[in-house]
């Protein structure tokens, strides 16, 4: 696969370059962007398990989230999807919801494994900001390792 057609740095109180890139790839109706954020300076990052995790049912400790833009389709725009690979164990939607961190507005559950990840779509109107903030809190809550705040977003503009 090849690389990302652009890398931005961007902190979580100003997520405006990547709301930026969302809007472009909709209206492309095509790419994703995988989100990566940094682990808290000093902070102990669980061991991956090694050659053993090839059998276990767990993620990445420290989560890898994607948004994905919706296609266009027959019916017009499709659904964005977003997902977060993660570490934390099975029934993160429900995790999710202890933490008081419920779907985002007509997001429909699509998979949530242990080693998969979650994976969910998101209405076409739903504003970017707010789905990006919401896959954020969504990362933090399912981190193993505390994050900093800043990220990295790595855009790819095909599919």
């Amino acid at each position: 696969m090849p690389g990302p057609t652009a890398e931005l740095a961007f902190r979580e109180d100003d997520q405006s370059p990547v709301v930026a890139r969302m809007e472009e790839l909709t209206a492309a109706g095509k790419g994703w962007i995988n989100l990566l954020p940094e682990v808290e300076p000093g902070a102990e990052v669980p061991p991956s398990g090694g050659l053993f995790s090839l059998f276990t049912a767990r993620g990445p400790a420290v989560p890898l989230g994607t948004w994905s833009a919706g296609a266009e389709g027959k019916r017009g725009p499709g659904r964005p999807s977003i997902g977060v690979q993660h570490a934390s164990g099975p029934k993160a939607v429900a995790r999710l919801a202890q933490l008081g961190l419920a779907l985002p507005p007509g997001g429909i559950k699509v998979q949530d494994h242990p080693r998969r990840g979650l994976v969910l779509t998101v209405p076409a109107a739903s504003p970017h900001d707010d789905v990006l903030y919401w896959l954020l809190s969504a990362m933090h809550a399912l981190s193993l390792a505390p994050l900093s705040g800043n990220w990295l977003a790595q855009v790819y503009a095909g599919r």
